[in-house]
């Protein structure tokens, strides 16, 4: 195998791919990154099984050939090349990078084991803007539990049909909803996606004006956006309901301004940097919301204005669960939904359903 290229377009490509690379000791073959030279064009491959990710880049090749190398080792390298055309040849199991006047020869690992990695055809796809899927992953993917008590909960569950996409992320404390349009083309289907396979797709996208293509197979789904492709294992099992854990009448309805609510917040929180759990408490009477936090060091007492209608509630949350939800909220005023001290907490838009999110209260201080 011999070939030119462009070592910005090399680096890009093999840090992209190095995401799949296992983050756990598994099979030694999988610790490397494969490299593919055929007709015009370099494919690099890397993959723990469960994730894949591939990229291609224009490339001048001199001789067709595959290559299987460290991952982590041409990860690292790569990002320390300047800006140049580099010379890669690979010869009796050894490959050697030319740049400049420099050259590291590499000990190739045995291209023979690397497992099949089997990318999927479009029979049922459908398209959705890059942005659009970037902006539905980022807004409830923090939501999705990191533990592994409950696999399924580390996925977000998508449904897509009507012209519409949806996701929702849970942990048991908070639940994130989000809605897209897409152009389906008559695709109704319903899967769970890994959070952390959702969140290398969202960091992939290199055009968001561009549409991804996702394509679905039983048990596995491929995202596929300019030169990159991303195949990830499904996770396996029923999603719960999310639409029966959702209140549907309230006590307290209340209308803030989205910024003034989130700046209040994070200045109520500076002084729980050294306690353990970071609760806040907010008294919502009359027209203001009055946002408390009490440390050791001492108390910090914010209020807001805001139109609220109902009776008087007094409920506490875990503020860095609330800011996660403010922070992603890109309207200006948002709808808080109460029912007591004990009950979740809904916020909604002023207008539509695009979005909503569910925090539980957390118990109130003596």
């Amino acid at each position: 195998m011999k070939f030119f290229c462009e070592s910005t377009e090399l680096s890009d490509a093999v840090l992209k791919a190095s995401k799949a690379l296992p983050v756990k000791k598994q099979m030694p073959i999988l610790e490397g990154m494969k490299f593919k030279a055929e007709g015009d064009t370099l494919t690099i491959l890397a993959s723990d099984l469960d994730l894949s990710i591939q990229k291609t880049i224009k490339a001048d090749i001199k001789i067709e050939g595959e290559a299987v190398i460290s991952g982590h080792f041409i990860a690292d390298f790569v990002k320390k090349l300047k800006d140049e055309t580099i010379e890669i040849n690979v010869n009796n199991n050894q490959m050697t990078i030319i740049y400049s006047e420099n050259k590291v020869t590499l000990q190739c690992l045995n291209n023979d084991e690397y497992p099949p990695i089997m990318f999927l055809t479009d029979e049922k796809s459908f398209d959705i803007k890059g942005k659009e899927l970037k902006t539905m992953i980022d807004k409830v993917i923090f939501c999705a539990a990191t533990d592994d008590m409950r696999p399924i909960y580390k996925g977000c569950n998508i449904e897509a049909g009507e012209g519409k996409i949806t996701a929702v992320a849970l942990n048991g404390i908070r639940l994130g909803y989000n809605k897209r349009d897409a152009v389906l083309d008559g695709v109704n289907a319903k899967f769970i996606v890994p959070s952390r396979s959702l969140n290398e797709v969202s960091k992939l996208i290199d055009s968001p004006e561009d549409n991804v293509k996702i394509i679905l197979q039983r048990n596995s789904v491929q995202f596929n956006a300019g030169g990159t492709s991303i195949i990830s294992r499904l996770i396996e099992g029923n999603y719960i309901d999310y639409k029966k854990i959702v209140p549907n009448e309230f006590s307290v309805e209340v209308v803030a301004d989205k910024k003034q609510l989130e700046e209040a917040i994070e200045r109520a929180t500076l002084i729980l940097r050294e306690e353990k759990g970071d609760i806040i408490k907010l008294e919502i009477k009359e027209k203001i919301i009055e946002i408390t936090s009490r440390s050791e060091l001492g108390n910090i007492k914010e209020t807001i204005t805001a139109s609220i209608k109902g009776k008087d509630l007094t409920i506490a949350f875990n503020a860095k669960f609330l800011l996660d939800m403010l922070r992603n909220i890109d309207e200006e005023y948002i709808k808080m939904y109460f029912i007591n001290s004990t009950s979740p907490c809904v916020i909604k838009p002023i207008e539509g359903d695009s979005y909503m999110y569910l925090i539980l209260p957390m118990k109130l201080q003596a």
